[in-house]
């Protein structure tokens, strides 16, 4: 987390103002309220997984507030066994892929062991495929995410930063896929950023059980309050609010707590 945080500081200029260390962390976010919470981990080359992940199995049994989605890199040569361990031997809820830091597409053939299993034990995965806060077209994009969920149609999918710049298209996904979710991270707790808020208004009055909070916590300035303001301004209805801030990613994690059929 400090490497991240010192890369953020130094390419883009962002600062935070929360502490790096993870045991401050947890502290912090019971602070400001936060119950239970999705815990993200991923690494930019291979062969660093297999140790991030049995650190991150070793934290949430300490802290079981958290919902762990592990990490595997796509030239990980050993990958099936990694997520294999991950969601056998750890339970994990799921794995995090990130496009742009891991250099690679969505539907890169070599992710389709992790994506088969994880359809398989009805596991989640979340892929940074956004354009946002940083497009890249070589690897984001939601044709990735089309055709991965052309390929595995049941995979339970989450989309971070409300798939920007390619809301509209995601949303046209949500007939055919029943299991695709977008959350909301870092959108609303980005200062240098206005959000489209009424196409993104409208878009969650029309899926209102496909949108997930998320903050992108710890790398943002500003609390968590400052965020879910910001989401109040979009004056949804109240049963939008409940499903957005707990009821949608507590449905999430009924579905891949489920054991395959």
């Amino acid at each position: 987390m400090q490497a991240v945080s010192s890369f953020f500081h130094d390419r883009y200029g962002w600062t935070t103002s929360f502490p790096t260390d993870p045991d401050s962390l947890v502290l912090n976010l019971a602070d400001q309220g936060v119950e239970k919470a999705f815990i993200l981990a991923y690494t930019h080359r291979s062969g660093l997984a297999g140790k991030l992940n049995r650190w991150l199995a070793d934290f949430v049994s300490q802290h079981p507030r958290f919902e762990a989605f592990g990490a595997v890199h796509p030239a990980d040569p050993d990958l099936e066994t990694i997520v294999k361990e991950c969601f056998d031997d750890y339970r994990f809820t799921g794995i995090k892929i990130h496009c742009l830091v891991q250099k690679c597409r969505p539907d890169d053939p070599r992710l389709y062991p992790l994506y088969q299993e994880a359809e398989k034990r009805s596991r989640g995965v979340i892929i940074h495929a956004s354009n946002f806060p940083l497009p890249y077209k070589d690897y984001l994009g939601v044709q990735g995410i089309s055709a991965v969920l052309e390929k595995f149609p049941q995979l339970n999918l989450i989309v971070p930063h409300l798939g920007l710049y390619d809301l509209q298209s995601y949303s046209a996904l949500f007939d055919n896929y029943s299991n695709l979710y977008l959350d909301t991270s870092f959108v609303f707790q980005n200062k240098a950023f206005t959000p489209p808020a009424e196409e993104i208004r409208s878009a969650m009055l029309a899926n209102p059980d496909r949108f997930i909070y998320g903050s992108d916590y710890p790398f943002i300035s500003d609390p968590l309050e400052k965020g879910i303001e910001s989401i109040n301004k979009l004056n949804l209805p109240a049963e939008n609010l409940h499903k957005l801030f707990y009821k949608n990613a507590a449905r999430f994690l009924e579905k891949v707590k489920k054991e395959p059929t």
